[in-house]
């Protein structure tokens, strides 16, 4: 068997990965500095994710990934309709709320921090990681939170939250004369606003 010399600049490929968090200090989440925090936000983002795909995979719902550089997070294949969602997530409770800005962009990148289209997403989901919930919501103000006191009814109904959005989607499309997702549906398209 011939051996192929290794590529120039290849070798980083396969070396450990020093960007990772040791085990120790991931185990004190959320109990890590605000430095922490925001210095692997992307970590956290991406657990929020996950765990938006896990709740809605476990009641049958199934998502795809969008790339990073899209407006919107994932696409939903609900039954009532396929939908655009944004995820966003906070790591802890401040003052007895988690709070979520519903912008795209971060503040230090060169194209700054700006308000969505919207036609962007149809949804947010509004994960409040540390407590392990989601709120699914059709509200598009640029700061919303959810109240400490709403976790425990969004764990006992996941979806519950999720109905009540496409309940709000379908109520704003009937008064913008746009259609509902379920006769969108019924019509053999994707709902797209």
């Amino acid at each position: 068997m011939s051996n192929q010399p290794p590529l120039s600049g290849f070798e980083a490929l396969f070396a450990p990965q020093a960007a990772c968090l040791p085990a120790d200090t991931m185990r004190q989440f959320p109990r890590l500095s605000r430095d922490m925090l925001t210095s692997h936000a992307k970590w956290f983002g991406l657990s929020g994710e996950c765990l938006v795909d896990s709740i809605l995979l476990r009641f049958g719902i199934y998502t795809s990934q969008l790339p990073e550089m899209l407006p919107a997070d994932r696409i939903v294949y609900h039954p009532e309709g396929d939908l655009r969602m944004q995820i966003k997530t906070c790591c802890r409770a401040r003052n007895g709320f988690f709070h979520f800005n519903i912008t795209k962009g971060y503040h230090r990148s060169p194209r700054g921090v700006k308000s969505y289209a919207t036609d962007d997403f149809d949804v947010v989901a509004l994960v409040a990681l540390s407590e392990n919930a989601v709120k699914f919501t059709a509200n598009r103000q640029p700061s919303t939170r959810i109240a400490l006191s709403e976790i425990d009814a969004l764990r006992a109904d996941p979806c519950a939250s999720l109905d009540g959005a496409i309940e709000d989607l379908d109520r704003s499309a009937s008064s913008t004369s746009m259609p509902s997702l379920a006769s969108t549906l019924m019509a053999g398209g994707s709902y797209d606003q």
